[in-house]
């Protein structure tokens, strides 16, 4: 087999319309978080492994190689913690408000359906202790979404401190916090039943018991407070309580749900954390949290941190479920005669979706036309401009034909 001809698994090439789009997204969020004031980062593709033990092993397998000294080095499997790294050994000095853009790469198990290398961009929020900074993470994620084109889609909430606290207070064992974590996942109502036998007489256990089916509306909480009076139970739901009522200010007809089961994505969230479902997709297309002991991890003092990232791939397979899924396709190619490209150019800034045909004759220019299904010809000659629509698939002829014939001086 000749492998300079193949890809390593988990990988693909972008084409045409899939890499414009790609890049339109990752340039609209980065203008966005630039124009809101945000400062712009770009960390190494490659980094010590080190720098990622606050990831789970198990859950992000790593490209690993050995740089030429013999050190073990990646290729960055996430963006948050080379952040951490940098506040960590530069002068920067907290709050700051950052964003990046950029490539992260994870191994994958086969048929999950999620490619190795994948297209990111977020804002990282450095310095900021207060509530405001999740709501400002959540503002920019509806704000941001809406400006790509999405309008269906839904927030879920969840909180870090809850699993941790139940896991710290039954004093589970490693296997045990992966049995529970499971559980919690999988939402299994009978299973968890079988797990907490042993924890009856626990003043968490009718709280954990039902916490598989503790998602839903805001009005969950009223019943998380009938089951339990735990306090760092109670100030997590008060702060999505807070969170709910900022984030409906600026955007009341948001849909916003909880999970109160809901096992953090990273081990490094300590607070909020929140994601973003399409009602096309069931993978999140933004997701994001506090992480208040990140910095924690390059030995300096804690430093309160959110973060929020798009998966721009995902966005993306979103879009391109839709019906207008080809809106960014050029629909108007321009042909002219050899002493007419400055008319041409005039011409291209006026049309919206269109290209300058760069073949030799008019015949060449309408076959292009037809195989790459571009449905209208601008003809630019001395005697003026002249407009032809070709024929659609079910014209029996498969011609063009003139739809408006216009000169012009």
């Amino acid at each position: 087999m000749q492998w300079n001809r193949s890809l390593p698994n988990g990988t693909k090439d972008k084409l045409f319309k899939e890499a414009s789009h790609s890049h339109q997204l990752e340039s609209l969020v980065n203008q966005h978080f630039a124009l809101r004031g945000y400062h712009r980062i770009e960390t190494p593709l490659i980094e010590f492994e080190e720098v990622f033990s606050a990831m789970d092993q198990k859950a992000t397998s790593r490209y690993r190689f050995f740089n030429e000294q013999g050190q073990i080095v990646v290729l960055r499997p996430d963006m948050t913690l080379p952040i951490g790294r940098v506040m960590s050994t530069t002068g920067i000095i907290p709050p700051v408000q950052l964003f990046y853009s950029g490539k992260v790469f994870r191994v994958n198990k086969d048929h999950s359906g999620e490619y190795n290398e994948q297209l990111q961009a977020g804002m990282e929020l450095i310095g900021y202790p207060s509530l405001k900074a999740e709501a400002e993470c959540l503002i920019n994620a509806v704000t941001v979404s809406q400006k790509s084109g999405l309008s269906d889609f839904q927030i879920e909430l969840g909180h870090a401190s809850i699993y941790q606290t139940i896991v710290e207070a039954l004093q589970l064992s490693a296997q045990e916090k992966t049995r529970f974590k499971w559980l919690l996942q999988s939402k299994n109502m009978p299973a968890m039943a079988l797990f907490l036998e042993k924890y009856e007489a626990h003043p968490l256990y009718n709280f954990v018991l039902k916490l598989p089916r503790l998602f839903g509306d805001a009005g969950i909480f009223e019943e998380v407070i009938s089951l339990t009076n735990h306090p760092e139970i109670l100030k997590a739901i008060d702060e999505m309580k807070d969170l709910i009522q900022r984030v409906q200010q600026v955007y009341p007809r948001q849909d916003l749900t909880v999970d109160i089961g809901l096992v953090p994505e990273m081990k490094y969230y300590t607070g909020i954390t929140f994601k973003g479902y399409a009602d096309r997709s069931s993978d999140a297309f933004f997701s994001g949290g506090r992480y208040d002991n990140l910095l924690t991890e390059f030995s300096v003092d804690t430093i309160e941190a959110v973060g929020l990232v798009f998966y721009l791939d995902r966005m993306y397979s979103i879009f391109n479920r839709q019906e207008n899924s080809d809106a960014l396709e050029i629909s108007t190619l321009i042909y002219f005669e050899n002493d007419c490209l400055h008319q041409a150019e005039q011409l291209i800034s006026n049309q919206a979706n269109s290209r300058l045909s760069l073949q030799e004759t008019l015949e060449e220019t309408i076959e292009y036309a037809k195989q790459w299904g571009i449905p209208r010809i601008l003809i630019v000659s001395n005697e003026g401009i002249e407009e032809v629509c070709l024929a659609s698939k079910e014209d029996e002829n498969g011609e063009g034909k003139n739809c408006v014939n216009q000169r012009t001086d």
